[in-house]
């Protein structure tokens, strides 16, 4: 089974059509881990892909900010002020679409999460000291990570953690979008970067009057 692993779309829909066409023909299923919104300015339309196409998805703390059930004062001012746009573009079959996703997946080769098994929204893991207590809890040889926004693979005592990077908003220093293609018969792990039209998504996120710093750090990938 070839899967393909994508994160942290944050409403970016020109980024999330560049990937899904991408992936087009390489796996045979399209999982998600979590943040399909904020930020970006396509709220509506990035969950109705993943309604239309019934793409599996766990929530990640843009959901959970949207839906309030997150206080906002956990976010920086410029995601919070996103989180609150966001909320009032959102059409009401598409909020409930984001209160049924679950916080945490299992497959039989793997599990997924957000953040971490011991925070599932809120905790990021950048190294293997922050990860130690996730792998702990983990019940299978592999779990997929997003929110960091970085693409990161960490080790220990046979068990694997993976984060395919962002979608929609990358901080790794390279502005094209990242997904990740597991190979799970083969334990293959495949790393993709894919363009997409920047300009575009900025020039929408400036007419909806959203932070600058958000649209200027889509240019530069950080």
């Amino acid at each position: 089974m070839r899967y393909g692993i994508i994160a942290d779309i944050h409403s970016n829909l020109e980024a999330l059509e560049a990937v899904l066409s991408d992936l087009s023909g390489k796996v045979d299923q399209i999982i998600c881990l979590g943040d399909i919104i904020g930020y970006g300015p396509n709220p509506n339309e990035c969950c109705e892909i993943f309604r239309d196409k019934k793409i599996p998805s766990i929530a990640g703390n843009h959901e959970k900010g949207v839906l309030g059930e997150m206080s906002l004062e956990w976010f920086n001012p410029n995601a919070s002020e996103a989180v609150r746009w966001t909320k009032r573009q959102l059409l009401p079959e598409n909020l409930e679409y984001l209160k049924g996703l679950p916080l945490t997946m299992e497959y039989t080769e793997f599990q997924l999460v957000h953040g971490s098994l011991i925070n599932p929204t809120e905790e990021y893991l950048n190294g293997i000291f922050e990860a130690m207590p996730t792998f702990d809890l983990m019940v299978k040889p592999l779990l997929f990570v997003g929110h960091t926004h970085q693409p990161l693979n960490l080790n220990y005592k046979e068990k694997e953690i993976v984060n395919p990077g962002s979608v929609g908003q990358s901080r790794d220093g390279n502005p094209m979008s990242s997904y990740l293609v597991f190979d799970s018969e083969k334990k293959e792990f495949n790393l993709y970067r894919v363009k997409y039209d920047i300009e575009k998504v900025q020039q929408k996120m400036m007419i909806a009057g959203l932070p600058q710093f958000l649209i200027d750090r889509l240019t530069f990938g950080r």
